[in-house]
């Protein structure tokens, strides 16, 4: 059981430190699309000081965030797995319908390189933002299975920062793509689905 711990623990620590520096990056990558948009690809190279600095305070904080845990019953370390595992899940729905440039934001740094559709089918027919919710259930399954109350706090910021940079994520696909969105926005809910049959797969611009 102790080794199992301390997997568990290892395991969360280093998906933090490769996960939980995304939304920072793109936090400040919308506000200021314009301007990095005449970088170029160049953009990403502030993604090295973002996850430098922030997995530098992971790695200063490590011992706070597994100095306080909870007690974890049968029914939480159920939950912890079932979690992940539909983040799992959502996590095969998005590479199913997206590319690696997709993931990544390439489009969003170089959208004169083929403008595309707005992506309606598989997972993106019931929820805008899979990827998010992805990282979301991960952060918060690992917190149930580690009962580390640090984990738990970084899911917590995990969840509000997502808040924040989705309707930022999401002004700039309105601005790209125009009307299409606004009906796809209309109609599917940003993380929560909606218990009704799914719109169309897709729609051309």
């Amino acid at each position: 059981m102790h080794l199992l711990s301390k997997t568990l623990d290892n395991v969360a620590f280093i998906y933090a430190l490769t996960f939980f520096p995304a939304p920072f990056f793109w936090l400040l990558i919308h506000p200021a699309i314009d301007f990095w948009r005449r970088q170029g690809t160049r953009a990403y190279w502030v993604a090295l000081p973002v996850w430098a600095g922030t997995d530098c305070v992971l790695f200063l904080v490590r011992p706070v965030l597994y100095a306080r845990r909870f007690d974890r019953s049968l029914v939480l370390w159920v939950m912890g797995v079932a979690l992940i595992a539909l983040a799992l899940w959502l996590d095969r729905g998005v590479l199913r319908q997206f590319s690696v440039r997709r993931i990544v934001g390439l489009p969003e740094i170089h959208p004169e390189r083929g403008k595309g559709e707005v992506v309606r089918g598989g997972i993106y027919a019931y929820i805008r933002h899979p990827r998010y919710l992805e990282y979301i259930l991960t952060f918060f399954g690992l917190a149930l299975l580690t009962g580390a109350l640090g984990i738990f706090a970084l899911a917590i910021v995990t969840y509000l920062m997502y808040l924040i940079v989705a309707p930022l994520e999401e002004r700039e696909l309105r601005d790209r793509y125009g009307a299409a969105y606004e009906a796809y926005a209309r109609e599917v809910p940003r993380f929560i689905p909606r218990l009704r049959r799914k719109p169309r797969a897709s729609v051309s611009i």
